[in-house]
């Protein structure tokens, strides 16, 4: 039951009218006929390759996901993966990533695993995901380095990747600390 029909509506009215102005500046400049044309010639094979490699991109974060939870709860290896699948589902749809506090739920609802245990191991797979793109940065700095200012925002890429590297690298130091020293009180 609804006790305030209303304020759905406006919430609904208020989605819709975001998604068509967002839709409108996405779209303002497109030229159909040359987007027909490129959808003709495209060559649809490729995604049976591509499709392969995403659901084993899911299937490996699915058995990633199961260990991490092995601690907490055994033998759910099997339902990792269509939940794995629901929370990718969510990120698509929902902003900010909500498609991990949707898998977390649905992992409770499933399994009875704790929201705040799964979201846990969520933080732990972004931090993973982290340190890999970290290394991605790195072996590319080589090539950043080339790039210049007068390039435009590429000019601008190395300085981010450089932030953005001891951005997160600080915030990988807090986690570490927090799990090493985890009883640490105030005194």
């Amino acid at each position: 039951m609804i006790k305030y029909p209303h304020v759905q509506t406006m919430a609904i009215l208020g989605g819709l009218v975001i998604s068509a102005v967002f839709l409108y500046l996405t779209l303002r400049g497109l030229q159909v006929a040359q987007m027909w044309n490129v959808i003709k010639s495209a060559n649809y094979w490729w995604l049976i390759p591509a499709i392969l490699v995403y659901f084993i991109a899911v299937w490996a974060r699915a058995w990633r996901w199961h260990y991490l939870l092995r601690p907490i709860k055994k033998d759910i290896h099997v339902t990792m993966f269509p939940i794995v699948c629901i929370g990718y589902m969510g990120n698509n749809i929902y902003p900010a990533r909500a498609g991990e506090l949707l898998r977390a739920y649905v992992l409770k609802k499933r399994e009875g695993v704790q929201i705040s245990a799964s979201l846990a191991t969520i933080i732990i797979e972004r931090i993973f995901d982290g340190v890999i793109m970290l290394g991605f940065v790195f072996i590319n700095l080589p090539e950043l380095a080339k790039l210049t200012s007068a390039s435009g925002f590429v000019g601008s890429i190395q300085i981010l990747a450089i932030w953005g590297a001891v951005i997160f690298g600080v915030v990988l130091v807090i986690f570490l600390l927090a799990a090493m020293f985890p009883r640490i009180r105030n005194v």
